[in-house]
Order: structure tokens, then C-alpha cells, then sequence
């Protein structure tokens, strides 16, 4: 698809999830000209799109000339792309949808957080587009090679990274449900990039996290699941802003403390702790 092509634009916001008040900012941006920020973004989804270089999950938007809205108006104009490959490759309709939905909740998550149209997060977004993220039931499942040592994981074994999007809770079942559709699905539609392993990095495995609520919970159930590796590094802001939709540390004090993670989360922060992102891994069934 070139940058000049037409966008059946109502379709595609459909496919992408996108919500009221997000659809008019949407069409004013399809309806515009692609301008060089949004033709530097077109290049480079275009040159990673279904790329083999990806050993790393890495975030490698820096380097493209282009504004936060730049970001969103190439999205939105390399959906059909997106949407041509992932036919090529038999994927359904079903999962491409549920993949692209996360487009919408990112932009709505930046409306509550800053009381307005963009999506600071567009980093996160380049996977997506890339080909290299899908959503196969509750949970995301990021294509690529590991970063760090994983025990019993080669430097060029594929794996995928398990993410967690704001969609629901992580009940055993349906975590359970997810995890088995894993490994079948990228058998079959990427048969040179076999997976066996999965791995997560996240503050939800901050040992700290599965210390100081119910074992039985939700989230010290999904974090029990996984092998710890390597050394948890500080990551101060992000239990925050998963739990609370801030990064700001300034008004702690104002935030609720209704539900148990809440209060942890809080709590530690109170106590001079910090949290930290640890690492962990498990094997596909």
C-alpha cells in the first residue's frame, strides 16, 4: 500500500476498535494529506513489516522523524496492509481483529489519562503493525528472539513475549485457554518460526507483588506461573501507571485504595520501596 492510496476509512476504525469521541480525530486525520512525518512512519512499518530482524522486542521508533499524530495517521493508513498480510498468512479475521482492538483501547486509555486525543504509547503500537503481536484469547503474544539468557532458550530461538491487555481479568481459565492456542498458532502460520517458550516482563512479577497479596489471586496465580530469570530491574512508575492510568508520583495520596492491589501498589511506594520489572519464562503446552 503506498502512502497516496485511498482508506475506506469507517471499516478500518472498525477493524481497529475505535470508539466515540476517537472516530472524528480519526477521520480528520485520514481525510488530511500524508505529510513527511507520516510518510516517514508509512517507510518504516512498511520496512519491518513481517521482518525476521527482530531479535529483540525492541521499540525502535526514536529514530523516525515524526510527531505523536504523525504516529496515529500512519496506523490508521497501513491498517489495510496489516489486514492484506495477515490474510496471506490464513490468520483469521477473528484474531486480526482482537490484535488490532488494541489501536482503539490505547487511544481511549489516553483519553482518561490526559483528557484528550493522541496515544502516547504509539511506541508500543510499532509491534502490532509490524506483524510480529497478536492476540490469541485473553492475552498478546510478542514474536521474537530473546534479549536475555533464558535457561534452556538458545540466542536464536523464537519466543514469544506474554502481555496483558486491558481487557478483563486473568482468571486460571482463561489464562489457561490463551496459552494453549500459543504454540499451534504460530506452528501454523509461521512454520519457519516455531515457539515452545514464553516469556513476561512485567511488574506483576516483582517478587514483591506475589509476597503481599492473597496466593490465591488472580495476578500471584498468573505470576506463579512463570521461572524467574535474570535480576528485576527498577521500574518506579509502572505499577502505578498500570493500576492507576498515572505516571505522575506527585499526588499519591489522592489516589483509591479500594482494591487490595491498590493498596499494595501504593503501600511500598508509602514505605520507601520501589517497585521493579523482573523477567520470567514457561513452557508452551
Amino acid at each position: 500500500m503506498t502512502p497516496h492510496t485511498a482508506v475506506d476509512a469507517h471499516p478500518v476504525l472498525d477493524c481497529l476498535g475505535v470508539e466515540a469521541p476517537d472516530r472524528a480525530d480519526c477521520l480528520a486525520l485520514l481525510a488530511g494529506n500524508a505529510g513527511p512525518g507520516v510518510l516517514a512512519v508509512l517507510d518504516h512499518l512498511q520496512s519491518r513489516l513481517g521482518g525476521a530482524d527482530e531479535t529483540v522486542p525492541h521499540l525502535p521508533a526514536e529514530g523516525v522523524p515524526a510527531t505523536e499524530l504523525d504516529w496515529i495517521a500512519g496506523f490508521l493508513r497501513a491498517t489495510p496492509a496489516l489486514i492484506d498480510r495477515h490474510a496471506r498468512l490464513d490468520i483469521p479475521m477473528a484474531v486480526t481483529r482482537d490484535t488490532l482492538a488494541d489501536f482503539g483501547r490505547n487511544l481511549a486509555v489516553n483519553r482518561r489519562v490526559h483528557g484528550r486525543f493522541g496515544m502516547d504509547t504509539y511506541k508500543w503500537l510499532t509491534h502490532h503493525f509490524a506483524g510480529h503481536l497478536f492476540q490469541l484469547g485473553r492475552l498478546q503474544y510478542l514474536l521474537h528472539r530473546p534479549a536475555h539468557g533464558i535457561p534452556g532458550v538458545g540466542p536464536d530461538e523464537w519466543i514469544v513475549g506474554v502481555h496483558i491487555p486491558e481487557a478483563g481479568g486473568l482468571s486460571a481459565p482463561v489464562v489457561d485457554a490463551s496459552l494453549a492456542l500459543a504454540a499451534p498458532f504460530f506452528a501454523r502460520h509461521f512454520p519457519d518460526r516455531p515457539v515452545r517458550v514464553a516469556n513476561c516482563e512485567s511488574w506483576l512479577l516483582d517478587p514483591y507483588l506475589a509476597a503481599h497479596l492473597d496466593p490465591q489471586s488472580n495476578i500471584a496465580r498468573f505470576a506463579a506461573r512463570f521461572h524467574p530469570y535474570g535480576t528485576p530491574v527498577d521500574e518506579p512508575t509502572d505499577a502505578v501507571y498500570f493500576t492507576f492510568r498515572t505516571r505522575s508520583m506527585d499526588h499519591l495520596a489522592a489516589l483509591p485504595r479500594t482494591t487490595a492491589l491498590q493498596r499494595v501498589v501504593l503501600d511500598r511506594i508509602a514505605a520507601g520501596g520501589t517497585w521493579q520489572l523482573a523477567r520470567g519464562y514457561l513452557p508452551l503446552p
